[in-house]
């Protein structure tokens, strides 16, 4: 184990959610930046993605101060991964970024491939959309002309129309530009703790015009960004058109602005407008409708409601909310166009519940008087309600939420976002998990979760249940059956957190009226025998709040099992029935705390595992394995799964060369190497096991890193690396060229530049 040295297997991506995941995650080298990082991602379960190109195997985030953040893996594997820098996951960047961007364009049935048929990862990512009648091409990697023409045919035979968009390293884009005029670029850009999106423009002998994909919109002729413009003609750069000759002035005439009466106004089959003709206003959408008003004839009419609203289908109809009738104005393309404004829309048939929306824009005539509602007098439309702050979202939901407790019930998602004023459809499901941790805390061992309370549609755990779980520092994966028992056990124990709030306490026994005196020997040793039951009764009940006082739970379990002999009194199976409860709910309680001492144990493991002495790791691991032991099997499963992977690790470490025999075969190494660079000649691995000391050879990737590292520590930056006399196959670079280059802070070559860059550097000591 190596305790001083850099870490030799440096990554920068990553994805979240599960090996096979299509979820990118970047992590940024500055520590500053790491902070930031963390909580975004609470439950910090990382993978080397298959999509990248990993292994699958879990990594865990390092922060530093004195070198760069970065990922490592849990546990050692041979990992074949090739690129692990910043731009190694902008493919899947890439793909989530259009897919989203065709979906807010309300396009239908978009779908990911990032391996298209004969493709390998990060050479193409297709999206398609309209039920696969339409298709976005990234082209990633380099290709030939030939090559590319055979593509664009193959995938235009069955389709409607294909879009491509070219990454920085392809080189077909100069052909798609003379073949049609222009070209659209892609790049991912480092933006904080992520990769945004940019899309450019390239024309002939000018720069490339990026811009950010949000202001692109598709087309039944493709894509148009903000450098070009769709019309009769199809779509043309913007600098073809001339400008047009500037208009004789005219005095404007001001707006009229009136206000509508309520729920008087109803559209149907919106299409969103064509922002070339009318430019929406910030956060706002425009759409052209077909408009009913209440007692008139249909008309088309354009209509701006906010744009973080839900975008309405077409089919239904829909009822406007606190909606303005505008005339007149620049927001019009012609003099008699009128505009409606509105704040929201609510689906009619549904409650009234508002809904946000976006739609398409269009040509209306005046409503008749009477929907007109006075005596509202002209006045400048408002612009959409400020949605509430996360603060105020979580004190809702927890007040809410409560409320529900104390009735015993459960509450839906609806509900929830109606009373903290939230559009359900901005709630997405990692939203949803932010707001309810938050709601949950602040945690204490034991506690029940109040977000149990939340219903999916068949009455079970709400979709993000396991989420806020995890998030909350529970590591162990749950079945579904599994995750409805803990939601429902966890709903049972939160409404008997609040019954007490509720529900007045029964009366005392000692409080009830006396029965009357039976007078014959029967009823005298009835009496005697009551009088008996009752004193121990009491006693019982006196030694159950003794142990619960003094938070004797086995105490407790015995009180309970002789009260369980009086259970023929009514009195003694509520007082049974509520000792209980509370020994479940102290056995959860128990439970709770080792699988959160578990899970902090395993997390510690998993940050700072690689970077322990073996002996620091193998008291972590007897602790673990303690913890598991008390928790069962049956409950920690997964847990024990991944104490043993650690285990093997830990096995393989003590088989692993020490710092120091790695700094004595560097110095041996190295000074090969400097007799190497005054012959002027290369040599390979192999060799250097048999000149050096023959357990070289067959060392793991990661330990001849870290003996290249050490060997060039001390190089000067402006002197050739002596690793680069270490030749591979065939003359070329060796396989760890590059991962050496990275760790020493030195620039590295592109994968297709790796060769002409091994090449000068050994020009380089040929010269020296």
């Amino acid at each position: 184990m190596y305790l001083d040295e850099e870490d030799t297997r440096k990554v920068q991506t990553a994805v979240f959610g599960g090996p096979d995941s299509d979820t990118p995650v970047f992590l940024p080298m500055d520590a500053v930046d790491f902070d930031a990082f963390v909580p975004r991602y609470p439950q910090r379960t990382f993978y080397c993605g298959s999509l990248l190109g990993g292994c699958g195997n879990r990594l865990s985030a390092k922060k530093y101060k004195d070198k760069k953040c970065h990922f490592a893996h849990v546990s050692t594997v041979h990992c074949r991964r090739v690129a692990s820098d910043e731009s190694s996951a902008d493919h899947l960047y890439i793909g989530q970024a259009v897919a989203r961007w065709l979906k807010q364009q309300n396009q239908k049935y978009v779908q990911i491939s990032y391996k298209p048929k004969r493709r390998q990862v990060r050479e193409v990512v297709d999206v398609r959309y309209a039920a696969g009648g339409r298709l976005v091409r990234v082209q990633m990697a380099r290709q030939s002309k030939s090559l590319w023409e055979a593509d664009d045919t193959a995938l235009r035979l069955n389709r409607e129309s294909v879009e491509w968009l070219f990454a920085p390293d392809s080189m077909v884009a100069n052909w798609q530009m003379d073949k049609q005029g222009y070209a659209l670029r892609v790049q991912c850009r480092t933006q904080g703790t992520s990769r945004a999106v940019e899309i450019g423009t390239q024309f002939p002998d000018r720069p490339v015009e990026w811009t950010k994909l949000s202001e692109c919109r598709i087309t039944s002729d493709g894509i148009v960004t903000p450098s070009l413009i769709h019309g009769a003609q199809g779509i043309v750069p913007r600098h073809s058109v001339p400008e047009p000759a500037p208009a004789a002035s005219v005095v404007s005439q001001p707006p009229v602005t009136l206000q509508l009466a309520a729920e008087t106004v109803t559209f149907t089959a919106a299409v969103a407008t064509d922002p070339e003709i009318a430019p929406p206003e910030p956060l706002r959408l425009l759409y052209d409708a077909e408009v009913h008003p209440l007692g008139s004839a249909v008309t088309r009419a354009r209509i701006s409601l906010p744009a973080w609203a839900g975008i309405p289908e077409s089919a239904h109809t829909y009822m406007l909310l606190d909606a303005v009738l505008t005339y007149g104005g620049p927001s019009q393309h012609a003099a008699d166009d009128w505009l409606i404004t509105a704040q929201g829309m609510r689906r009619v048939g549904d409650p009234a519940e508002p809904q946000g929306t976006g739609m398409h824009p269009g040509h209306v005539t005046p409503p008749p008087a009477d929907l007109i509602a006075p005596p509202t007098v002209a006045k400048e439309s408002a612009g959409p309600a400020a949605l509430p702050d996360d603060a105020q979202i979580v004190a809702v939901f927890r007040e809410t939420l409560e409320a529900v407790a104390r009735s015993r019930g459960v509450v839906k998602t609806a509900t929830l976002a109606k009373r903290a004023q939230v559009p359900l459809d901005t709630l997405t499901l990692e939203r949803w998990r932010d707001l309810l941790i938050e709601v949950e805390c602040p945690r204490t061992p034991g506690k029940p979760f109040i977000s149990a309370l939340i219903k999916a549609p068949d009455g079970g755990p709400a979709p993000f249940f396991r989420d806020v779980l995890f998030g909350l520092g529970w590591t162990r994966d749950f079945s579904s059956a599994e995750l409805r028992a803990i939601c429902d056990r966890d709903r049972r124990r939160v409404h008997a957190a609040f019954r007490k709030e509720t529900v007045q306490p029964a009366p005392s026994p000692r409080t009830l009226a006396p029965e009357p005196v039976r007078l014959n020997s029967a009823g005298e040793t009835e009496k005697r025998l009551d009088s008996q039951l009752r004193a121990a009764h009491d006693a019982l009940a006196d030694q159950a709040h003794e142990a619960q006082a003094a938070e004797n739970v086995e105490a407790a379990e015995q009180t309970a099992f002789l009260l369980d002999q009086l259970a023929g009194s009514g009195e003694s199976t509520i007082a049974l029935d509520e000792l209980s409860v509370w020994i479940v709910e102290k056995r959860a309680e128990e439970l709770y705390a080792t699988w959160h001492d578990l899970a902090s144990l395993l997390d510690r493991l998993d940050s700072e595992g690689d970077d322990l002495h073996p002996d620091q790791l193998r008291r972590l691991l007897n602790q673990a394995e303690i913890l598991a032991e008390h928790a069962g099997d049956e409950m920690v499963g997964d847990d024990r799964r991944h104490i043993e992977q650690w285990r093997d690790y830990l096995t393989m470490l003590n088989k692993r060369p020490t710092l120091r025999e790695i700094r004595s075969y560097a110095a041996a190494v190295r000074t090969v190497l400097e007799g190497c660079a005054r012959q002027a000649r290369t040599t390979t691995w192999s060799e250097l096991g048999k000149r050096v000391n023959r357990r070289l050879a067959s060392l793991h990737p990661d330990d001849r890193v870290a003996v290249l590292v050490e060997v060039d520590r001390e190089t000067p930056e402006r002197k050739p690396l002596y690793s680069v006399l270490i030749a591979g196959q065939g003359n070329r670079p060796h396989s760890l060229y590059r991962q050496v280059l990275f760790n020493l802070d030195r620039p590295v070559p592109p994968a297709e530049a790796v060769q002409m860059h091994w090449r000068m550097a050994l020009d380089d000591h040929r010269a020296l």
